[in-house]
């Protein structure tokens, strides 16, 4: 029990210790302020009780010569605490060098206190033969302020050494000095275990707000920790799902991507059915330009065609993907036969001018593409899938008509 009063029951650091010390002092200040106004309120009344009688010689006891001195001195010693301390609030910002001083004073008030109450009590011995003064000063000096047991031995071993030393000057009494002795002994060592365990405590609550605080700062950064890795995941996992929506060789929507982009704009029509064209687009005598001109060359034209294709998209609701090898499909939403027929000769020609040799083609010395298109009416995925199978059946009527040429289905 006694080992956790004589030291604290945690370590800190340099830094901390440092921070604790300006604490102490800023906390003993403010509980001293309101400790000094009180002491001014009862030794200002006891110097008017002292003074008065005095004057009026009620009492052989009342020696206006020395009481009412001690107890404007104590006025004035507190009187300069409050300047101090006001001194201190101001200076929110405190300097090692100011910090310092600022605790030297207070050790210096706290010295004064409690001497000034030793030396009360040599006088009261004969008067009174009490050592109430000394008792109250220290308890008030020992329960009031935040001490280190370094700075508390110092200050008991000051007061009381002053005291038992001067005691048998002043007190005649051989039985009450000893009972002083004794009493004050015990009365030494139970108020210094009072003021260990409050500051003892005291401590141990700021080293809490400092593991507080440190578990704070430390789940504060964990937590952002946590969010710049749920942002990562969150951009990893985009990432992957627009790759996975994404041919890999033209960098165009894959069969995946437009299924799902189709089913989206039906959700979102306010009115169904809509108005829904396709287009099927297959390179012309693809396998023979790949067997001959080699797959590199047969990679670079599916993404050129790709390109071409693409840049044709007018809008969100018109979007183009690659549904495997040379086979390529169109949707535009809100566009009627007329429009789907242009579409499909603007795509056709675009690509026909980008003159890329093809000494294998039975049509063109260029590559070149066939479309097959249709459009109607479509309400969900069903529809859209016999759209696609008429505009699939366009595609081989292109084919068969020549190939290098747009179709529509019969059924259109």
């Amino acid at each position: 029990m006694l080992d956790r009063l004589i030291t604290l029951p945690f370590t800190m650091t340099e830094d901390e210790r440092r921070e604790l010390r300006i604490f102490t002092l800023k906390e003993n200040i403010s509980r001293g302020r309101l400790f000094a106004k009180i002491i001014i309120v009862i030794e200002s009344a006891m110097a008017a009780v002292d003074l008065a009688a005095s004057i009026t010689k009620l009492h052989e006891s009342f020696h206006f010569s020395f009481y009412f001195v001690m107890y404007i001195f104590m006025v004035g010693l507190n009187a300069v605490f409050l300047l101090g301390a006001a001194s201190f609030e101001r200076d929110v910002k405190l300097a090692e060098g100011s910090y310092r001083l600022y605790e030297k004073l207070f050790i210096l008030y706290a010295y004064t206190f409690v001497v000034w109450g030793a030396v009360v009590t040599l006088a009261d011995q004969r008067l009174y033969g009490q050592v109430m003064a000394f008792v109250i000063n220290l308890v008030s000096i020992s329960v009031i302020f935040y001490f280190n047991n370094r700075l508390v031995l110092r200050l008991y071993g000051v007061s009381a050494g002053l005291l038992y030393v001067g005691l048998p000057f002043f007190q005649s009494s051989s039985d009450v000095l000893v009972g002083h002795y004794v009493n004050l002994a015990l009365f030494l060592f139970f108020t210094w275990m009072a003021s260990r365990i409050l500051y003892v405590n005291f401590c141990s609550n700021y080293y809490s707000r400092i593991l507080l605080g440190s578990s704070h700062r430390k789940l504060e950064e964990q937590i952002i920790q946590n969010e710049k890795v749920h942002q990562e995941l969150a951009r990893a996992n985009g990432e992957l799902q627009r790759l996975s929506l994404m041919d890999a060789l033209t960098e165009i929507p894959n069969r995946r991507a437009f299924d799902q982009r189709m089913q989206e704009l039906l959700s979102e029509g306010e009115k169904l059915p809509r108005l829904v064209a396709i287009l099927m687009i297959d390179i012309d005598y693809f396998k023979p330009f790949n067997d001959n001109y080699g797959h590199a060359e047969g990679d670079r034209i599916i993404k050129e065609v790709a390109q071409v294709i693409q840049a044709e998209m007018k809008g969100a609701h018109q979007f183009a993907a690659r549904l495997g090898g040379e086979e390529f499909a169109v949707a535009a939403f809100d566009t009627g036969v007329n429009e789907a027929m242009e579409l499909s000769e603007r795509i056709r020609s675009q690509i026909q001018q980008m003159a890329v040799q093809h000494e294998y083609s039975e049509v063109s010395s260029y590559i070149t593409v066939s479309i097959g298109a249709a459009a109607g009416e479509a309400g969900h995925t069903g529809e859209i899938a016999a759209l696609m199978e008429l505009a699939d059946q366009g595609l081989y009527n292109a084919k068969t008509g020549g190939r290098n040429r747009v179709a529509a289905s019969g059924n259109m």
